[in-house]
């Protein structure tokens, strides 16, 4: 079969501090609305520990039969057809696949694996999503340092993200980098979102950010049904949606695309124009901190 003659897009959503931040939900719900709103062939990866829970979350949506495990066994002969066969269809432009279910250590693999990987999966999609859950080794710096957008998914807990730039400047430089968008997940809706982004930008030194509000609906929808693609791709077909978090991560979507030099081919009714002035503090590298 043909490959595409021009390389992908890589994302990169990463959480510089402890789990539990959303990475996994802002990974996937990323995938949906980019894919949704571009048309563009994308695949989400889950590069994750074996306790990451992104495919449970789709888990009555698609059946991922195949993980990275297969994908190991092909060690540097992996090539672009075998990511696309072993990745699991949610629809015809939106594929997934999960990380390894073998522990680690007995399935390892040396770092040059996951620049192959890399390059392939850049080969056979439009766009690839990398959901690299916490920490900071080799293959997950690799990842970073090859993404176009990196999205820094934190919690607002302030006084923990200051220690962790003071005391792990590596880390500090990704979060500050050019090419990084801090988001903050799990905002809740009654407080002032300018303000506490504007209060995080300075006190953390960020080029700029933006905010994901608790969605209660998004949280059933992943962590009870298992269904969360059905759930976001129903609000996002919908002329006025009712989840605050689908709109937000429509607005999010727009954002990288844009970075991304991506067209947007399905055009959105439902976003709430004040969103932007909400949920933005401002453009992307314009904030004064």
């Amino acid at each position: 079969m043909h490959m595409r003659d021009t390389r992908g897009s890589l994302i990169s959503v990463w959480v510089p501090g402890n789990h539990g931040a959303g990475g996994s939900t802002i990974s996937i719900a990323l995938g949906i609305a980019l894919q949704h709103l571009t048309n563009k062939k994308t695949l989400i990866v889950n590069m994750g520990s074996t306790r990451n829970y992104m495919e449970q979350y789709m888990q009555n949506d698609a059946i991922s039969r195949f993980s990275m495990d297969y994908l190991k066994s092909f060690d540097l002969d992996i090539n672009a057809e075998h990511i696309k066969t072993y990745s699991s269809a949610i629809n015809d432009m939106l594929h997934v696949l999960p990380n390894c279910k073998i522990d680690k250590e007995i399935s390892k693999v040396g770092e040059s694996f996951y620049q192959r990987f890399l390059e392939s999966a850049l080969e056979a999609y439009e766009i690839v999503i990398v959901d690299l859950e916490t920490g900071l080794c080799k293959e997950k710096q690799m990842f970073l340092d090859g993404a176009e957008v990196i999205l820094a998914v934190m919690n607002q807990n302030e006084m923990m993200l200051k220690d962790l730039l003071r005391i792990n400047k590596q880390i500090k430089g990704y979060i500050q980098g050019d090419k990084t968008l801090a988001v903050f997940n799990g905002l809740m809706e009654e407080s002032n979102t300018i303000k506490t982004l504007s209060r995080l930008n300075k006190g953390l030194g960020l080029k700029g950010s933006y905010g994901i509000s608790f969605d209660n609906n998004v949280n059933k929808a992943a962590c009870c049904d298992g269904k969360l693609y059905s759930f976001l791709k129903n609000e996002m077909n919908k002329k006025k949606t009712h989840s605050l978090m689908t709109e937000q991560m429509m607005e999010l979507s727009r954002i990288v695309a844009e970075k991304l030099f991506i067209p947007i081919q399905h055009f959105q009714e439902n976003i709430n124009p004040m969103n932007k002035i909400l949920l933005k503090v401002m453009q992307w590298g314009e904030v004064d901190v």
